[in-house]
C-alpha cells in the first residue's frame, strides 16, 4: 500500500492573511506615530494597502485590534526599558534609570498619547495600560532595589515622578529640555530615597 505523503508547504492563504493582519497592525502604529491619534478604518486600510473590508474581516471590533497591537509591541517595549547598565551607586543608577525611561518615553510618545485618549473608551486599552504601568514599576524595582524598603507613599511618589505623564508635562507642556528634565527627575527621585 502506497503511503500518502502530506504536503508540508505552507498554505498561501494563511500566509497572506497573516501578512495582511501584520500590515494592519503596523499601519495603526505608523499612523499614530504620524499624529493620527485615533485613525479611522479607512486611514488604516489606505496605509496598509488593503481593502477596508480586509481591516474589518481581521478585526471585527477595535478591542481585538488594540489587543493585537499590544501583543505585537510588547517585545519592543521590553527592549526599550531593559537597556543600560544597572550597576553602580544609587545616584548613578537613578540617573541611568531616568535616562533609560526618558529614551523609552521619547520613542513611545505617540503611542502613549493615543493610549491616553483611548483610556476612557476602551477596556482593552485600559487593561494594556495598567499592565504596562506594572511592568514599568517592576523595571524601576530592578534599577532601584532600595524601593523595597520605602514607605508606600514614597513608592507612589517615585512612580509619579518617573511616569510618562510627568515626563510629558516637563518636556512638552513646560518646554524643558531633555537634559534638564532628566536632571530634575533624577534629583526628585534621589530626594525621595535619601
Amino acid at each position: 500500500m502506497k503511503k500518502i505523503e502530506k504536503n508540508n508547504k505552507p498554505d498561501g492563504r494563511i500566509q497572506r492573511s497573516e501578512r495582511s493582519r501584520q500590515l494592519i497592525v503596523d499601519a495603526v502604529v505608523d499612523l499614530i506615530n504620524e499624529g493620527h491619534m485615533i485613525p479611522t478604518a479607512q486611514q488604516v486600510a489606505d496605509k496598509a494597502g488593503v481593502a477596508i473590508r480586509t481591516v474589518f474581516r481581521h478585526f471585527s471590533e477595535m478591542e481585538k485590534l488594540y489587543a493585537e497591537i499590544d501583543q505585537t509591541m510588547r517585545p519592543w517595549y521590553a527592549e526599550l526599558f531593559s537597556q543600560s547598565d544597572r550597576s553602580g551607586t544609587l545616584e548613578e543608577r537613578v540617573t541611568r534609570a531616568v535616562e533609560s525611561h526618558a529614551g523609552a518615553y521619547t520613542e513611545l510618545a505617540g503611542v502613549m498619547r493615543a493610549v491616553q485618549l483611548l483610556l476612557w473608551r476602551s477596556p482593552q486599552v485600559k487593561q494594556n495600560y495598567l499592565e504596562g504601568a506594572q511592568r514599568i514599576r517592576k523595571d524601576m524595582n530592578v534599577w532601584l532595589p532600595e524601593l523595597a524598603s520605602v514607605s508606600p507613599e514614597t513608592r507612589e511618589a517615585v512612580d509619579a515622578i518617573t511616569s510618562f505623564d510627568f515626563w510629558e508635562r516637563l518636556t512638552v507642556h513646560q518646554k524643558m529640555s531633555r537634559n534638564a528634565s532628566i536632571e530634575l527627575i533624577a534629583n526628585l527621585v534621589l530626594g525621595q530615597l535619601q
